[in-house]
């Protein structure tokens, strides 16, 4: 009996970036030895689908404030809406979301350029946004590229300045609930300038406890578990 060939097939999964393919960036590409296969957004392409998340969705605050990539369509936007999401903040500079076509999702554009930090005004502008959609009871969306740097940011800077976290345990958490968010030094600097900025003469107590940190990481990934499960 002839020996039998095998063939090891080596497997690995990379996101597509902006500068391979605008058009596709965020999604994801399963490269198998030298065949490439494109897995898009949508995992039916062929079946006509109302609303489906955007990359990268999940709740922070459930039901009060969710993170996520770009939306890239009307598709995703009818998803956020349907979760209750009233209120898109984008920080993509020049690039914004079909929000046009949604009459039901208000949009407000804090522009930060690719690959920069929010500056202490822009995360201001993002806080002052956020008072006054807690006033109105909106619920709230932020996304920037892929929902982790520059999103990732803002997300610590609004756990220190409605929750009081110190800047290491707001960022600790963002990182648990949305993984590959504030995991550059530039990251950890621009929160611990808005933390200086906001504790500059004010008395109020910042730091909470493990117990609390935990509440909120285990509250965001069970809410979005049961989305998108």
């Amino acid at each position: 009996m002839a020996d039998e060939e095998y063939h090891h097939i080596v497997t690995r999964m990379e996101e597509i970036t902006e500068q391979e393919d605008r058009h596709l960036a965020g999604a994801r590409k399963e490269i198998r030895n030298d065949l490439t296969v494109i897995i898009p957004e949508n995992p039916f392409p062929d079946i006509e689908v109302d609303a489906y998340p955007p990359l990268k969705f999940s709740w922070v605050i459930p039901k009060k404030l969710a993170a996520m990539a770009f939306p890239r369509n009307k598709e995703n936007l009818k998803f956020l809406v349907n979760q209750g999401i009233t209120h898109l903040v984008t920080l993509t500079a020049g690039k914004k979301p079909p929000v046009d076509d949604i009459a039901r999702l208000r949009w407000t554009e804090v522009p930060v350029e690719e690959f920069e930090v929010p500056s202490i005004e822009q995360i201001k502008k993002f806080i002052d946004v956020c008072k006054r959609a807690d006033k109105n009871g909106e619920v709230m969306g932020i996304h920037c590229r892929q929902g982790r740097s520059r999103s990732g940011v803002m997300l610590a800077c609004y756990l220190v300045h409605f929750h009081r976290f110190l800047p290491d345990q707001a960022m600790n958490v963002i990182r648990m609930i949305r993984p590959g968010s504030c995991d550059f030094q530039e990251h950890e600097e621009a929160v611990g300038r808005y933390f200086e900025y906001l504790t500059e003469d004010n008395p109020v107590k910042f730091g909470v406890s493990g117990e609390v940190m935990e509440e909120f990481v285990e509250a965001a990934k069970e809410s979005t578990k049961r989305i998108l499960d």
